[in-house]
Formats: structure tokens, sequence, C-alpha cells
């Protein structure tokens, strides 16, 4: 994952669910940020909307920190670029 992405991730993070940016340090993981499900989907679409991306649901369930979804944006965006290239 890229430096800029995860701290785009974080900053969204921070944002979106009224956190510290102390809080979404990038190896913490969502439940240690007291991400839970309903304020996950809230961040989910903060990050679909900021990158234009859509996150399947089922890869959802394999993103367990801020660095996993930061990951995953990487691996959409960089499928976008060459799907269209």
């Amino acid at each position: 994952m890229s430096i800029q992405t995860i701290d785009i991730v974080r900053r969204l993070a921070s944002e979106t669910l009224n956190l510290p940016a102390a809080v979404v340090a990038k190896a913490t993981t969502l439940q240690e940020a007291g991400i839970d499900s309903l304020s996950a989907i809230d961040l989910i679409f903060a990050i679909e909307a900021h990158f234009g991306i859509t996150i399947a649901p089922n890869d959802m369930d394999r993103m367990h920190s801020l660095a996993d979804l930061a990951a995953s944006v990487d691996r959409l965006t960089s499928y976008e670029v060459r799907r269209y290239a």
C-alpha cells in the first residue's frame, strides 16, 4: 500500500467517524480504534466516494485494519487504471 493511500484512509476515518488522528494509526485494528460494523460501513462509503471505487462486501470481511483498507484501495484503483488504459 502506498503511504499516500494510508494517509487518506486515516484522514477519512478520523473525519467520518470523529476519531482522534492518534487513534487511527495504521497498525491499529478497526476494533481497537472503536470502529464497529455500522461505523465501518460509513467509512467504506466515504472511501468508495473519495476514490471512485466499489469495495465488494466479501472483501470487507478480510479487512481488519486501516492498512488492510488502504491495500484494498490500492489494488482496486490499480485495477481500474489498467481496465480503462
